[in-house]
């Protein structure tokens, strides 16, 4: 194969192997930075959507630099949000996507690291070294800022509302979307934010000024912005220079338009050329008093707001057109030095965006005897489904008449869908009946009578476009119980003209029921509702739905699913005895409406249904350690498993009783003797023995042992019928001496601690120890030990041996034969 060939092939080859490798990376979803969310929060999208996470959710990048959350990766349910984004968490902390800048009140930037959680240390958040103090700005992008502290916010230098470490996100037509507290909020004009009187965030200019120091926050790490904000001698001699050559323009077109009008036209454009002079001498002092009146309210309280991204913003196409009282002036009407103000309609039909108009009307007003109303736009702030607007009138002359008609129109239909009639006096409107996430512009329709021959004259002038809100809902779960769930759910933003709220509880099987919610859900505070009567172990998630007073519908993102807890129930249940010989009682019990107090249990003999005490060696949730008392060397048992509890809402008593289903074989393994030390019987008269031997014959024969049971002190004591004296007992003198031996069978090489114990013969008194001894088994996993007492000890106490282990703690309970 030639060279040229093969040089060729790999060519060809390259853009195929690109192309499989970028198919190859979307098909297996490569994962970067990979993160286990620590806990529940929230987090906006990347279209400025409130998204809920939760705790376990996956943060992570995709090969595309995407960044994206997912629940789980059993199914797609992955989120994309802003690629440099901060994540609120529950507790107060913040996470960052990226390694962003935070600039502090000095001007001086430092890193702050990407996927760590920064928690909230009183005023300042910290991760390790890394710190946000309080009236820091971080920079999560272009135009996109988070102030570390609380602040007064200004519109066109009116006082809005206070705000606490807002996001900002701004964009290049002026507005700024701000998020605070998980709520949203939009305004559409320029924005400040005053910390205090020395420390303000010019958020439309993006300059935070701190006293005599200002910081351009654009320059840190770049910007994409088309014009950066200059000094304001700079924007003075730009505005004087686009001025100016916007009056050669005018006076340009004049003399054009006389050089074609003939000699009597000229004549009077001439008088009234010079009427104009004296006018705009009159005009331009009036101008200089409206900027001093519009600009002394901002300068006062410190907040001199400047446009940063240009005075022309294009709005699309309007209607900003003049009143039908003009529409037949001829084309030359409009010439200058016609002071019937004939010209203000012809010119402002051809203008279509709201700075142009004003520019206009301010050109014109300088030719006039008597002005032209001039309505200036302080600030529009539009909501999910209303807008409040700002404005005002610049009228010196009072030729302003009738009222004012606000129309909002939608962009995308051209229809008018809600109008408010206005007075002179009037500085705010509410228009509703919006849509959400909707594109609106405003129309100021109003009549004005300069004193001419024309009589009264209307100007219709529109606002530069604005988008409402959108509106998502935040879920979150405060306790769940098999049958009920309490859920907090709020709004984030607020939303006008609703008729009803309510909240659709959807099971799992798709059947569905609404709960009626109050106002507090929709003013932005948020409220607890308690859904009642679900079924145990089941999925169910939440919707609001909102019916606005113009008829329309608006529902919003449905929560995640949550189950309800079991039932009442028991898992698990069973009783043993362990290699130490305790009786071990283990038990699962779960409840979702009942709270445990305290778990008991009762023993039974198998033979004779007779209750056996026991003394509880240790107790944790699920398991019960008892130590039985019986004097029995082997027994069967009955147990049964006793839970007293309180109902979670109503907090009345409940006892749960649940028996074990196996019996129990309790074997000890161990003896306690008690005999005649050897060698100490002495021979009495036969006839004395003989005679008791028949005595005790008699007795045997007319009378029979009852079966007694004494409890003392968690014991059990037991009679047994025919019980003969021993005749070495009969015969063993008041000296004798008796062996007490405990013998037991366990492990080679284990240490146990011996009790002796014993009571007053036919009483119910406490055991007391007499003496005790540390012992370990042999190398036959034998103990034997022996304890010797007189004959009045035996006849006087009954004993028993407690056994324990090399920790003190109790095994077993060994009673005399």
């Amino acid at each position: 194969m030639k060279p040229t060939w093969k040089i060729g092939i790999i060519v060809a080859a390259v853009p195929l192997i690109i192309i499989a490798v970028i198919l190859w990376g979307s098909y297996k979803e490569a994962r970067f930075d990979l993160v286990s969310l620590p806990d529940n929060g929230v987090v906006l999208n990347n279209e400025q959507e409130t998204l809920q996470f939760q705790k376990g959710n996956t943060l992570y990048r995709s090969w595309n630099s995407d960044q994206l959350i997912a629940k789980n990766d059993k199914e797609d349910t992955r989120n994309q949000i802003m690629k440099s984004a901060i994540l609120y968490l529950d507790k107060e902390a913040l996470m960052f996507t990226e390694n962003v800048p935070v600039i502090d009140t000095n001007g001086v930037s430092s890193k702050l690291k990407g996927n760590k959680v920064y928690e909230s240390k009183g005023s300042t958040y910290q991760y390790n070294k890394s710190e946000i103090n309080e009236k820091s700005v971080v920079k999560l992008a272009n135009r996109q800022y988070f102030l570390n502290a609380d602040a007064t916010l200004y519109l066109g230098g009116e006082k809005i509302k206070e705000v606490s470490k807002p996001l900002l996100l701004i964009d290049k037509t002026g507005s700024v979307t701000i998020y605070e507290n998980k709520k949203k909020s939009r305004y559409l004009g320029h924005m400040t934010l005053k910390i205090n009187d020395d420390t303000v965030l010019d958020a439309s200019s993006e300059i935070y000024t701190i006293g005599d120091r200002k910081i351009d926050l654009a320059s840190f790490g770049g910007t994409d912005n088309e014009k950066l904000v200059v000094k304001e001698d700079e924007q003075k001699d730009k505005k004087e220079a686009e001025k100016k050559k916007e009056e050669e323009k005018q006076k340009e077109l004049a003399e054009k338009e006389a050089e074609k009008n003939n000699e009597t036209k000229e004549a009077t454009g001439s008088n009234e050329s010079n009427d104009a002079k004296d006018n705009k001498v009159a005009s331009k002092d009036n101008e200089s008093e409206n900027d001093s009146n519009k600009t002394s309210g901002e300068q006062s309280s410190g907040l001199n707001a400047t446009k940063k991204y240009g005075d022309d913003l294009n709005v699309g196409k309007g209607s900003t057109e003049a009143g039908t009282n003009n529409t037949s002036g001829n084309k030359n009407s409009g010439s200058k030095g016609n002071t019937n103000g004939t010209a203000t309609q012809e010119d402002l039909d051809k203008i279509d965006d709201y700075e142009a108009v004003l520019r206009k009307l301010d050109e014109l007003n300088e030719k006039l005897e008597r002005n032209i109303p001039v309505l200036r736009i302080g600030y529009i702030s539009p909501n999910v489904t209303s807008t409040k607007v700002s404005y005002s009138y610049a009228d010196l002359n009072n030729t302003l008449i009738g009222v004012t008609k606000i129309s909002a129109v939608d962009e995308k239909t051209g229809k008018t869908v809600n109008t408010q009639y206005v007075s002179a006096v009037d500085t705010e409107a509410l228009l509703t009946d919006l849509s959400p996430n909707g594109k609106y512009h405003l129309e100021f329709t109003y009549q004005y009578d300069l004193g001419t021959d024309k009589g009264i004259q209307e100007v219709k002038i529109q606002s530069d476009s604005f988008t409402t809100q959108s509106v998502s809902a935040i879920y979150q779960m405060q306790s769940v119980t098999s049958t009920t769930m309490k859920l907090n759910v709020a709004l984030d933003a607020q939303i006008d003209n609703v008729k009803r709220a309510r909240v659709k509880v959807t099971k799992a099987n798709g059947d569905s029921f609404y709960m009626n919610a109050s106002a507090n859900l929709i003013n932005g505070n948020g409220e607890l509702i308690n859904v009642t009567g679900l079924d145990p172990s089941t999925a169910y998630h939440f919707q609001i739905v909102i019916d606005m007073k113009n008829g329309e519908t608006i529902e919003l993102n449905s929560s995640e699913n949550y189950y309800t807890m079991q039932a009442t129930v028991l898992k698990s249940l069973k009783a043993s005895q362990s290699a130490d010989k305790v009786l071990q009682v283990q038990y699962d019990w779960s409840s979702a409406d009942y709270t445990l107090n305290q778990a008991t249990i009762e023993l039974k003999d198998e033979n004779d249904q007779t209750k056996v005490d026991y003394q509880v060696v240790n107790q944790e949730k699920g398991n019960i350690r008892l130590v039985p008392v019986t004097k029995d060397e082997s027994l069967n048992m009955e147990a049964k498993l006793v839970l007293e509890t309180t109902n979670n809402e109503t907090k009345e008593s409940k006892t749960f009783e649940y028996p074990v289903k196996q019996d129990i074989q309790y074997n000890k393994n161990a003896t306690l003797t008690i005999n005649l030390t050897p060698f100490q019987t002495e021979e009495n008269n036969t006839k004395q023995a003989e005679e008791s031997n028949t005595k005790q014959a008699e007795e045997d024969n007319t009378k029979q042992t009852e079966v007694d049971s004494n409890t003392v002190a968690g014991q059990e004591t037991k009679n047994t019928n025919s019980i003969t004296t021993k005749v070495e007992d009969v015969l063993a003198p008041q000296n004798a001496t008796y062996d007490m031996t405990f013998s037991m069978q366990r492990k080679t090489g284990e240490t146990y601690q011996l009790a002796f114990e014993r009571r007053a013969v036919g009483t119910e008194d406490n055991w007391s120890t007499w003496t005790t001894q540390k012992i370990a088994t042999d190398e036959n996993g034998q103990i034997k030990h022996t304890e010797t007492i007189s004959k009045l000890a035996k006849e006087s106490f009954d004993y028993r041996i407690a056994v324990y282990d090399a920790n003190g703690i109790l095994q077993l309970y060994v009673y005399q034969e």
